[in-house]
């Protein structure tokens, strides 16, 4: 392993595999769930220790944290618990309602009789009077081959209670209530990530999964506003993407957490998919796609790739499989972008913090760490510290395919993902 420093003559011999495993930062049976971090439920998540620690090791209270590829918002959430200020950022739009209602709860009083006033229309004399909500033609085919004819009728109505009401924090916290009960009340199999249907699923009703999901994140927001009433600190969240950061934001922050998204090994369009077609009221999934960095569907644009590790990789894939090797070159030029925009927003001598993992695509290694440390130190970014965490259990399906590399279903022909990943600590200097 080289002797971690400074400069693009030296970014090619990185190699974090020599590393041992630091078990101090496995937080094996810790609890994962406590407060919002569980109101919805999302793939890959940072574990809130990890986040925890991270904040409060590399920047101080009242500082402004950054998540660029906020996912659920834990980071965010974690970042206030700390006294810290945080700014989200995600393109996703379940990502972004998620987080806005994870890491900013509402006062309790307020709360209570807001859902006592929205809960009484769920009634069934009420409730059945209500107009269906009325979808695009091509939005409202997906969903009719995903959730059964009663079931839609139900969340139809109930999604024209929701963008009725006019407090926004409420509407929101509503819409990430009726996100979370899609999967559970459609077709769509409990026990796979990916979207694949399992039409002898006992569907459950929309209106009482609807209520306890509701009632259960009421109890969780009011345990949050215990922990926060006397905090001063703020939480933005931005719906938008993160090669436009210094459009965003206008202060320096000190802090840059995030765990970047993976390449092509999965389409958040697709895992989010239900929820998607009624937030963004769209049919385009494909279009959506596009525009996530790490997407099977990306293409590059021809600027190239600063780190020769990522250069051999997209090369040895490109050999295996053109098109592939053209979806990672474009992923590669993407993280390119937004680390450009990270760095107009850092304050000077502030921190980067990465999670992220190695993978495999059609053989080939993948060594995500490594490509994206060296774009940092392309940057000029000092490589301060390099942590090998091992990973005892994860919110992803547990195994990949040897040939694709996509996520699959444990069987004697995949092969198990993320036994470890890397926590790179680097600093603007």
């Amino acid at each position: 392993m080289m002797n971690q420093g400074e400069g693009s003559e030296q970014q090619d011999l990185l190699d974090f595999k020599p590393l041992s495993l630091d078990y101090s930062w496995a937080f094996i049976g810790a609890d994962t769930r406590y407060l919002t971090h569980d109101i919805h439920r999302y793939p890959a998540k940072f574990i809130p220790q990890v986040a925890g620690r991270i904040i409060r090791e590399y920047s101080a209270e009242g500082e402004v944290i950054l998540d660029p590829f906020c996912g659920s918002g834990t980071a965010l959430l974690e970042a206030r618990l700390a006294g810290r200020n945080a700014i989200g950022v995600d393109v996703n739009p379940v990502a972004y309602y998620v987080s806005k209602v994870k890491a900013d709860p509402i006062e309790p009083r307020k709360l209570e009789a807001l859902w006592r006033r929205f809960s009484g229309k769920l009634n069934p004399p009420y409730f059945s009077r209500v107009e269906t909500y009325q979808l695009p033609g091509k939005a409202l085919r997906i969903l009719e081959a995903w959730i059964p004819e009663r079931q839609l009728e139900d969340m139809r109505r109930l999604f024209t209670l929701i963008m009725s009401v006019e407090d926004r924090g409420f509407r929101d916290f509503l819409l990430v209530a009726f996100s979370n009960i899609q999967k559970e009340c459609s077709w769509w199999s409990m026990r796979s990530v990916k979207p694949v249907r399992d039409y002898g699923k006992n569907v459950p009703s929309v209106i009482p999964s609807f209520i306890r999901q509701a009632e259960r994140m009421i109890m969780k927001n009011n345990q949050l506003w215990s922990k926060l009433k006397d905090s001063e600190t703020w939480v933005k969240v931005f719906r938008a993407d993160s090669r436009i950061l210094s459009t965003l934001i206008e202060d320096p922050v000190d802090l840059i957490l995030f765990s970047p998204p993976y390449v092509t090994s999965y389409e958040y369009v697709d895992l989010h998919k239900l929820s998607i077609v009624w937030l963004e009221e769209t049919g385009d999934l494909g279009g959506l796609k596009r525009s996530f960095i790490g997407s099977a569907r990306s293409k590059p644009r021809g600027r190239g790739v600063r780190s020769r590790t990522a250069s051999r990789i997209i090369s040895m894939l490109g050999r295996r499989d053109e098109k592939l090797g053209r979806a990672v070159e474009a992923y590669f030029e993407d993280m390119e972008a937004s680390f450009s925009e990270m760095d107009k927003v850092l304050r000077s001598n502030g921190i980067v913090a990465m999670v992220i993992g190695n993978t495999r695509l059609r053989g080939v290694e993948v060594k995500n760490a490594e490509a994206l440390a060296e774009i940092f130190l392309d940057m000029g970014y000092r490589l301060e510290k390099t942590i090998k965490r091992p990973i005892p259990g994860k919110n992803l399906p547990t195994a990949r395919d040897p040939k694709t590399g996509r996520f699959a279903s444990a069987s004697s022909t995949a092969t198990l993902i993320y036994p470890y990943e890397y926590i790179l600590i680097l600093r603007k200097t």
